[in-house]
């Protein structure tokens, strides 16, 4: 089996040749140890500070070019590609205010993390830090910029036909978060549900549109991320998410569907509670499945309807040995694995401060060939 038949042979539920393993997310110091070099892949605070540099072309080559390679020597089966900054993209740099802390010309305030060498939004500003873009539709149908398929291009071109591709579909942006919006939409949640949910269906339908231009790219499925909820369960009651989720995920899903495509669905927090409806409304794949979550009895009381991507703690391959990765890798595939239906990947993304000796011990135990070029001292 190719990487792309073996992915699509388990979300159908057939066992593959080998269980499957991917992720969506590698952060850049992870990908520097295993590529030998400073890598850009999901760079985070040295990411953004390139991009204010006006660096964007160099970004791109480097990015597109550890973006294959990575998967390749890490024996991955599944890449995650999505859209690039538009030729030209240069963010104005903000002022430094401190040795943490930068100030934007619209108020834009942003603190870097050491923790997870993120840049955090602190104060929200009159105007998004994002400068403006052209059009991007023409007569109804999504038409990006043709230099934002960069990175799109040059990894279908090399795993294409041999690797399963999916994408987010969104625009590429400065690597700037912030939480400010959770209040808001549970605010939002409490007082006008309805409201939110009309908007949630009009945000959804937008992105709906956006799918044939990627079915046509050649792309095996979309991923959403949503987090409806926190470690001890969701943010909402299922009756509450019917009433104002539901809609605009089913949509979203007929879509992918329509199209051909996949819908993977990554959500943070404990969605038991709520993964009947996640399937009703048309899921293939659940991704970031948290160890509060049990993968296996997630694989027993649902695995004949939904395709579980997870089985080895985001936090452990961080914290832990490689001993424990090992057994959690082994537990993972004995228990979810027969009858397919199961991918192998972290329970979120492999993080910064991950050690390339959990790496390797994660892909060994799946019986797979990691190949790394070597010990880096990243950027930060």
């Amino acid at each position: 089996m190719t990487a792309k038949e073996r992915v699509k042979a388990a979300i159908e539920h057939r066992e593959p040749d080998l269980v499957p393993v991917g992720e969506w997310i590698i952060d850049y110091e992870p990908a520097s140890l295993v590529l030998g070099r400073q890598s850009y892949l999901r760079g985070k605070a040295g990411l953004a500070h390139a991009l204010w540099e006006g660096r964007r072309d160099e970004l791109v080559d480097s990015i597109k070019r550890d973006l294959v390679e990575l998967t390749r020597r890490l024996d991955l089966d599944m890449v995650c590609v999505d859209l690039t900054w538009p030729r030209g993209y240069h963010p104005d740099p903000p002022e430094r205010v401190d040795e943490d802390t930068w100030r934007d010309a619209h108020g834009n305030v942003f603190r870097y993390s050491d923790l997870t060498r993120d840049l955090m939004v602190l104060t929200e500003g009159e105007q998004s830090w994002e400068p403006p873009r052209p059009p991007r539709w023409s007569n109804g149908e999504f038409q990006p910029d043709a230099s934002e398929l960069d990175i799109i291009e040059y990894v279908m071109a090399e795993l294409g036909e041999t690797h399963f591709l999916f994408t987010g579909m969104g625009d590429a942006r400065l690597p700037i978060y912030g939480a400010q919006f959770v209040e808001r939409e549970l605010m939002r949640l409490a007082e006008d549900p309805d409201g939110l949910a009309a908007e949630r269906m009009a945000s959804y339908r937008e992105h709906a549109k956006r799918i044939p231009f990627f079915a046509r790219l050649g792309f095996d499925a979309i991923i959403v991320g949503d987090d409806y909820g926190f470690n001890t369960g969701p943010f909402m009651s299922p009756e509450m998410f019917r009433r104002v989720y539901f809609p605009a995920l089913q949509h979203l899903c007929e879509a992918a569907h329509q199209h051909g495509m996949y819908l993977i669905c990554h959500s943070c927090g404990n969605l038991r509670l709520l993964l009947p409806l996640l399937i009703e409304a048309g899921i293939d794949v659940y991704q970031a499945i948290q160890p509060e979550e049990d993968i296996v009895s997630l694989k027993r009381d649902f695995g004949k309807d939904l395709c579980l991507w997870g089985g080895v703690s985001s936090h452990d391959l961080v914290t832990g040995d490689p001993e424990t990765v090992r057994r959690q890798v082994h537990h993972a595939i004995s228990a979810c694995a027969p009858g397919g239906g199961f991918i192998l990947g972290s329970s979120h993304s492999i993080g910064v401060r991950t050690p390339l000796s959990n790496i390797i011990a994660f892909l060994e135990a799946a019986g797979r060939h990691p190949q790394p070029a070597g010990a880096h001292t990243s950027h930060g």
